[in-house]
């Protein structure tokens, strides 16, 4: 008897005497091993079956049964229709209301073979209890698993694709414009009771009434619905849909955005919604966030957004950096959970909207001063410690090139990170500055280029033993964290993507030095390396880094973890992240050599190194290189 047999006899077993037989869980474990695409559909059908009629009678934990319906649904040749045709037919909505997770899961999983057709989506649309059901499981069960496959099915039942497709990507679903909206976007959002039910469960002021969640249990279903928001685009969420319901509530003009945003948490007294707040803020700022529908310019990415002009509406933008510009201000448990968070915000503010930041004025003037006075508060002995501020860090990096460049009218918090004493996150900050702009980004532009390369040499020039201290970072394998970050600080200046200076000042609010200037603050006679694998290649990085990477690695066998060739080795893991970078070397120099007809020897030292591997052999190629004439 082949196993599907077996557990359909064992069933009818189970079935017939519900109160007195046990599942036999061992048996219904070995179908996970057997079933496949290959299993016949009426054999497959006849047991689905057979469990959809076990299981309003079974008398004990259902887990086994939801576990083997979950097997056999998954086939993706399983459809929404053929969940329909299950006999006796399912019952969604009470599925979905039942008080066991286990039923709740399973009929999740049923509905959601729903979003992968719009016309099935349809069908789950025209039956309002069941989404009602849907998005009440969603924000109110206590199960979290539960809660989070309901979000799941959720949104993929909101973003359904065409026929005959997935569900829509949270990159493309600026396609659904409010006169495109799905069957189900009209009956979350204009189905009043649908719609109500929303406010009605994550509102503070029915909180603990008959029928409703206690205080606690409506933050979570609060920070359910900002964990929704940030991923979904619709006009609907920031704009009026039923008035009537929305104004019961204070919402005023911007939906249920304004709802979540400006009127469902009790930020002053509930600090831990609040950093949840916060984060959302956050999210909505970021420009892969889908409420962004920036116009096609640059300038309008990186100068303004719907999402950045919502939040400056409501002051929740100002009160969002607050807690990190002006600390003063509020009071020390606030910050104490609220200013990382805060410096989150700001970071991914400068990162997204770096043109807002070029322009100046009182806001980019706080945080470079803030960001300034603490690191001035920081000493030698901390950074050597690791006692840092790591937020305060990131805004640093997060922060144009522009606003880090020295002029006479401020000092620059770029010549406040040391290199010795080694600290990780000092020289994974270097990194972000140094590399230049990523492809992809915003940011990436001629002047961002330049800019990179100009604190480059700025920083070289105030502090002339950078190399040095690098690389005896780099040698330092016991501190692996700082080895590796002085490792990724090399292989940032070997990879800069960066673009020189105008010859002639220009009217350009972002470029304060021509390169002729830049030469001559950093005291050089001659033109500077135009990009990072020449600058590598030029003094004083020559007589340090190539030395460096063309030496076999160092390998220790008392290293925990193992020695010579042990890939979780601290010794290992850095003679690999050198070895990257000799790579990444040679690739640069080879389109130096095609442009120039040069550096042919450092070329052949370098591929010499590269073929001994990652831990090299015993030479004295690297103590040469100093000496070659370049």
């Amino acid at each position: 008897m082949d196993i599907l047999k077996q557990i359909s006899v064992h069933l009818a077993g189970v079935a017939a005497e519900p109160a007195v037989k046990s599942l036999d869980e061992r048996l219904l474990e070995r179908l996970d091993r057997q079933v496949s695409e290959a299993t016949a559909e009426e054999d497959r059908d006849t047991l689905i079956h057979q469990l959809a009629e076990l299981l309003p009678n079974l008398q004990q934990d259902p887990t086994p049964l939801t576990t083997l319906i979950e097997i056999l649904i998954r086939p993706a040749s399983y459809t929404f229709s053929r969940v329909l045709d299950i006999q006796p037919a399912v019952d969604f909505s009470s599925g979905l209301k039942a008080p066991s997770p286990p039923i709740n899961m399973v009929t999740l999983l049923l509905l959601e073979k729903a979003k992968l057709r719009t016309s099935d989506t349809d069908i789950v649309a025209g039956k309002p209890e069941v989404v009602a059901s849907l998005i009440q499981l969603w924000l109110s069960t206590p199960d979290t698993a539960v809660s989070q496959k309901a979000h799941e099915v959720f949104l993929g039942l909101l973003s359904a694709g065409e026929e005959g497709h997935g569900p829509v990507s949270s990159e493309d679903a600026s396609r659904y414009k409010p006169h495109h909206q799905s069957l189900m976007w009209r009956r979350v959002f204009r189905d009043k009771d649908i719609y109500e039910s929303i406010f009605r469960i994550c509102s503070l002021r029915n909180a603990g009434q008959d029928g409703q969640l206690n205080k606690r249990d409506k933050t979570v279903a609060q920070a359910r619905l900002l964990d929704l928001l940030v991923k979904i685009n619709c006009e609907s969420i920031r704009s009026t849909q039923i008035e009537e319901v929305e104004r019961r509530y204070g919402v005023v003009q911007n939906g249920l955005l304004e709802f979540a945003a400006v009127r469902m948490v009790d930020y002053e007294d509930d600090v831990l919604m609040h950093m949840t707040l916060v984060d959302f803020f956050a999210e909505l700022l970021k420009p892969n966030h889908s409420l962004i529908q920036a116009s096609n310019t640059s300038e309008a990415s990186s100068i303004t957004t719907p999402s950045l002009d919502f939040l400056l509406h409501w002051g929740l933008h100002s009160r969002a950096m607050s807690y990190y510009i002006e600390p003063s201000a509020h009071s020390s448990l606030d910050l104490t959970y609220l200013y990382s968070r805060s410096a989150n915000y700001l970071a991914t503010y400068c990162s997204s909207y770096p043109e807002r930041i070029n322009r100046g004025g009182r806001e980019c003037a706080d945080v470079l001063c803030h960001v300034m006075e603490v690191l001035k508060g920081v000493s030698p002995g901390q950074w050597a410690q690791n006692m840092i501020p790591k937020h305060d860090l990131h805004v640093l990096a997060s922060l144009p090139g522009y606003s880090l460049l020295p002029n006479p009218l401020h000092e620059t918090s770029l010549f406040l990170l040391p290199t010795k004493p080694p600290n990780a996150a000092a020289l994974q900050t270097l990194v972000t500055i140094f590399r230049g702009p990523r492809d992809g980004k915003i940011t990436s532009t001629s002047s961002s280029r330049s800019v990179a390369r100009a604190l480059y040499f700025f920083y070289l020039n105030q502090n002339p033993r950078m190399w040095h201290d690098v690389i005896k970072a780099a040698e330092t394998v016991a501190l692996k964290d700082e080895a590796l970050a002085a490792i990724a600080l090399i292989g940032a200046v070997v990879n800069a993507s960066w673009d020189l200076l105008p010859t002639n000042r220009m009217d350009d609010l972002v470029l304060l030095v021509t390169e002729n200037e830049l030469a001559e603050k950093c005291h050089s006679s001659q033109p500077l390396p135009p990009s990072g694998v020449l600058a590598i290649l030029a003094p004083p990085a020559l007589g340090a880094v190539l030395p460096y990477l063309l030496r076999p690695a160092q390998t220790f066998s008392n290293l925990v973890g193992g020695g010579k060739g042990d890939v979780d080795s601290a010794a290992y893991r850095v003679a690999a992240a050198k070895f990257e970078v000799l790579l990444s070397l040679k690739e640069r120099l080879r389109d130096v050599v095609q442009e120039t007809g040069q550096l042919g020897e450092v070329v052949t030292a370098v591929n010499k190194r590269l073929a001994l591997g990652v831990l090299g052999g015993q030479s004295d190629v690297g103590g040469r290189i100093g000496t070659l004439e370049l």
